[in-house]
C-alpha cells in the first residue's frame, strides 16, 4: 500500500472541507485556489505567470487583470507572513529556552546531573509542554493559501499544518498596508503558538464525555437527561465563548508583539479592527459603541471596537522602535555599532 499517496488523499479531502468551510465548494472555486511556498523567488513566479497567462493578455484582458491581481495578493501575503514567521519562530525559541531554565534552576542538584530524570521532569511541567509544542509547529516549510471566497476569514490549522489561509474578502475589504496584513497574520499564528485549538479540543471533549455521563447514569431512560443536557449544551456554549473570547485577546497581545518585533507599524496595523469595527455596526452585528462591557454570554469575540482600542493602547508599547536594536536594526544602527571603538584587553 502506498501510505504516501494515502496521506496525499485524506489531506485533499481536509482541506477541501477546510475551503467549503469558508464558501469556497464549487470546483471552479477550488481551482481558483492560490497557494504559495515559503521562500519563494517572487520575481520569477510573477514572471512564469506572465508567459502562462499571456494569451489571457490578448484575448481577455479583464480575465487576466483579475489572474494578476490576486497573484500580487498572494505574493503580499507570502511576503509579509514570512517575516511574521522568521520572528514568531526566534520569539518561540526564546521562550521555550527561557520556561526550561527557570524549570531546571528549581530542580534539585542531583537531578539536575541526571539527563534521564531531568528530561522526565521537564516533560511533566504544562509551560514546557505549550511552549516545546508551538515550536515544532512552527518548524518546517510553510505554505500560504489564498481562497477567492465572499466570507472574510483567516486562520491556521493543527490539522493541516505549517498553512496560512486568507480569503480575499478579507484583504479586499479590510486590509490596505502589509502593516494591516502582518496584524492579521501574526494574530492567527499566534492562536497556533499559544495552543488555543488544542485547548478548545479538550474543553468539548470534557463536556460531551459529562452529556454521555449524564445518558448513562438516567434512571428516566432520557428523560431527565434531556433536560440535563439542553441546559448543559447552553453552559458548554457560555463558557466555550468566554474562553474564546480570552483567547482572541491573547492572540492579539501575541499578534502586535510579533508585528512590532517584524517590524511593522502597530499602531496603523491596529486600524484593521476598527474597519471591522464599523463592517460590525453597518450590518447591525455590533453598535455604534459596544465599550459599554455588555457582552453577550454567547458572544465568541470580543467586540472589534474594544480590540481597536486595546490594540492602540498595546502599540504604544509594543512597536518597531522597542526592537531597533535587535530585529528591527536599521543600517544606521549596525554601521553606528560598527564603528564604535573597540574596548582594549590588558594582555
Amino acid at each position: 500500500m502506498d501510505y504516501s499517496r494515502e496521506k496525499d488523499i485524506m489531506e485533499a479531502k481536509i482541506l477541501q472541507t477546510v475551503l467549503a468551510g469558508v464558501g469556497c465548494t464549487t470546483p471552479e472555486d477550488r481551482e481558483m485556489v492560490l497557494i504559495a511556498h515559503e521562500g519563494e523567488d517572487w520575481r520569477t513566479v510573477l514572471s512564469r505567470f506572465r508567459e502562462k497567462f499571456h494569451l489571457f493578455h490578448a484575448q481577455d484582458l479583464e480575465r487576466y487583470k483579475e489572474h494578476h491581481q490576486r497573484m500580487v495578493m498572494l505574493r503580499d501575503v507570502a511576503m509579509v507572513g514570512e517575516k511574521i514567521l522568521k520572528v514568531a519562530r526566534s520569539y518561540v525559541k526564546s521562550k521555550l529556552a527561557t520556561v526550561v531554565r527557570e524549570a531546571v534552576s528549581q530542580f534539585p542538584p542531583e537531578m539536575q546531573e541526571n539527563e534521564q530524570v531531568l528530561y522526565e521532569a521537564l516533560e511533566g511541567i504544562e509551560e514546557v509542554q505549550l511552549w516545546t509544542k508551538a515550536r515544532r509547529h512552527m518548524e518546517g516549510d510553510w505554505k500560504f493559501v489564498l481562497i477567492p471566497s465572499n466570507i472574510p476569514n483567516a486562520f491556521v490549522s493543527e490539522i493541516l499544518p505549517h498553512r496560512i489561509f486568507i480569503t480575499t474578502s478579507l484583504i479586499e475589504n479590510f486590509v490596505e498596508s502589509d502593516d494591516e496584513l502582518a496584524l492579521t497574520l501574526g494574530h492567527e499564528v499566534s492562536h497556533l503558538i499559544l495552543g488555543h485549538s488544542s485547548n478548545r479540543n479538550s474543553f468539548e471533549v470534557f463536556f460531551r464525555t459529562a452529556e454521555i455521563l449524564l445518558l448513562s447514569l438516567d434512571p428516566t431512560e432520557g428523560l431527565l437527561s434531556l433536560a440535563f443536557m439542553t441546559f448543559l449544551a447552553s453552559v458548554r456554549h457560555a463558557i466555550g465563548a468566554e474562553f474564546s473570547r480570552n483567547d482572541e485577546r491573547s492572540a492579539d497581545e501575541l499578534g502586535i508583539k510579533l508585528c512590532a518585533m517584524a517590524c511593522f507599524d502597530t499602531r496603523q496595523a491596529s486600524r484593521v479592527f476598527y474597519k471591522m469595527h464599523i463592517a460590525d455596526v453597518e450590518s447591525g452585528k455590533q453598535a455604534a459603541s459596544s465599550r459599554t462591557g455588555l457582552i453577550s454570554f454567547f458572544d465568541s469575540h470580543p467586540p472589534s471596537e474594544e480590540r481597536y482600542h486595546s490594540l492602540l493602547e498595546e502599540s504604544g508599547e509594543e512597536n518597531r522602535e522597542k526592537y531597533e536594536d535587535t530585529t528591527c536594526a536599521s543600517l544606521t544602527t549596525i554601521f553606528r555599532d560598527a564603528m564604535k571603538p573597540q574596548e582594549k584587553t590588558g594582555k
